[in-house]
């Protein structure tokens, strides 16, 4: 009788995974990149899986590989035994100092500098080898996490799945508005919001790829109102926000920790702050997919972002 070490002593592991990022990329060129190959190379794997699976697996097309209802059926049952063997492998004990892993984490881009500046030095002290990468944070925090393009999303908005995605609040920010220091109101005593919507608007683009953005609780606010403020200039860099509110009176409506971030002290000034009403505050969380749960690498960082972040950068 042959013994299932036997029948599964010929198959290489990585041919699994070579699969699954050729179902998720649906194109043998990214496929390849994603894996560090060559083109050719991720070629001659398609075609050792077609042997193994005796299917085809995928069609071509114009747009990319579409895969067959024999591919389909595989994706679920190849992503739970690649967790399994992620989670066998995980077990062995876990040292940050060893460990040289990227980890890539999504933030609302005017949270960038006073959330992910504090946690890439706590990173490079506890984790000197490894790395972080910040991406732009999406409308949808969960879709991210689902197709893998990020470990963690930091968010606004809490996810409904909170079985598939576990989630953590790091703290609460509430809107300020602010100026340049040779803005008009800088220099305002008692300045209300019906004076900050006297003048133009800067704004943040959560993605300069689309035109979506994140729900503000300013903006809800003045809808209730009909009104809405006037927005001049849109941008995916802050600093290229700051450089035009330097050379015109416009105004600026971010988090109450924005001045944390290095020198914009010395270029802008809070003229108004939204802190006195509960529905204008703001709640952080930290979320992730449930496949990171038994990653003792994943749950290291999700515990220093914790740390970091809620008790060091929310709690001041």
């Amino acid at each position: 009788m042959v013994t299932l070490e036997q029948q599964l002593s010929r198959l290489d592991l990585n041919l699994l995974v070579s699969l699954s990022v050729l179902i998720k990329e649906k194109n043998v060129t990214r496929a390849a990149q994603t894996l560090y190959l060559s083109q050719p190379a991720m070629s001659r794997t398609l075609g050792r899986l077609r042997d193994l699976f005796d299917d085809p697996l995928f069609y071509r097309e114009s747009n990319g590989l579409v895969p067959t209802q024999k591919a389909l059926d595989l994706q679920a049952p190849l992503e739970e035994l690649l967790r399994n063997a992620q989670h066998l492998i995980a077990q062995t004990a876990f040292s940050p100092q060893s460990c040289d892993q990227t980890f890539v984490v999504s933030l609302p881009p005017l949270m960038s500098g006073f959330l992910s500046v504090p946690l890439a030095a706590a990173l490079s002290r506890q984790a000197p080898k490894a790395s972080l990468v910040e991406f732009p944070v999406g409308k949808d925090a969960v879709a991210q996490l689902v197709s893998r393009d990020v470990d963690f999303s930091i968010h606004i908005n809490a996810p409904e799945n909170t079985e598939e995605f576990p989630f953590e609040k790091l703290g609460s920010i509430y809107p300020v508005f602010y100026v340049a220091k040779g803005h008009p109101l800088a220099f305002k005593v008692d300045v209300t919001l019906e004076d900050c919507l006297n003048y133009r608007f800067v704004d943040m683009s959560l993605d300069i790829r689309s035109s979506l953005g994140l729900s503000n609780p300013v903006d809800n606010h003045l809808a209730k109102l009909g009104i809405e403020r006037d927005v001049m200039f849109k941008s995916g860099q802050l600093l290229t926000l700051v450089e035009v509110m330097d050379n015109s009176d416009t105004v600026m409506v971010s988090s109450d920790k924005l001045l944390d971030m290095a020198n914009l002290k010395e270029r802008l000034v809070p003229v108004f702050a939204m802190d006195d009403k509960p529905e204008f505050g703001v709640d952080i969380y930290l979320i992730e997919h449930k496949r990171t749960a038994s990653s003792a690498a994943h749950q290291w960082l999700r515990e220093l972002i914790i740390t970091t972040l809620r008790d060091k950068v929310f709690a001041q």
